[in-house]
């Protein structure tokens, strides 16, 4: 889940099929069928099922659909820096604020407080991972990627998430570049958590 542009496609794609991945050109329409995928990395291997949801405003009610429906366990919630290099663009801490009040609510329709959800039905984990990573390494710094400043806008959520007992792991990526890095987020997801 995320913002629009931020590289879910890119990210779906490199899941996919490992390695160079085209320039997309159309963005996510809706909600795509879940497809499953094997990551293989240093030895390790996980059958993970990953589905492409849109990022407008207009979509977000399908990632609650698809939570739901597919009693998802790891949720990636991906961010670029375009909150860092204009301070007026708060579309990601907006989506990053309705995915997490909607994890954090014991309820799947939390307006009407209907839909009572069940242990199963959160989460075990949520990873922040801040995508793009190869355009803006050099532009922040930072000693810790716990501390870096990508990050900062999104903390009142990881707090929440983690007052309900559903950790947030912070990762930084390149999907387009770098299929390494993505299946060793995965990977390093699934055995911490």
């Amino acid at each position: 889940y995320g913002a629009t542009q931020v590289g879910k496609r890119t990210l779906h794609h490199q899941l996919r099929t490992r390695g160079e991945v085209p320039q997309i050109q159309e963005r996510t329409i809706g909600r795509g069928r879940a497809t499953r995928k094997t990551i293989k990395i240093d030895g390790d291997q996980h059958t993970i099922r990953t589905a492409d949801v849109g990022g407008e405003t207009l979509y977000w009610g399908e990632w609650l659909k698809d939570m739901k429906s597919r009693r998802v366990k790891y949720i990636i919630f991906l961010i670029d820096d375009r909150h860092m290099a204009k301070h007026f663009d708060i579309e990601q801490q907006l989506c990053w604020t309705f995915l997490v009040d909607t994890i954090c609510s014991p309820y799947w329709d939390t307006i009407n407080r209907k839909g009572k959800k069940k242990e199963g039905d959160y989460p075990l984990a949520v990873g922040l991972w801040a995508n793009k990573y190869d355009l803006w390494k050099d532009t922040y710094q930072y000693d810790d990627i716990q501390n870096h400043p990508i990050f900062e806008s999104f903390k009142a959520g990881m707090q929440k998430l983690n007052d309900k007992g559903i950790p947030t792991y912070k990762y930084l990526v390149s999907a387009k570049t770098d299929s390494e890095m993505v299946y060793r987020g995965i990977n390093r997801m699934i055995e911490d958590y």
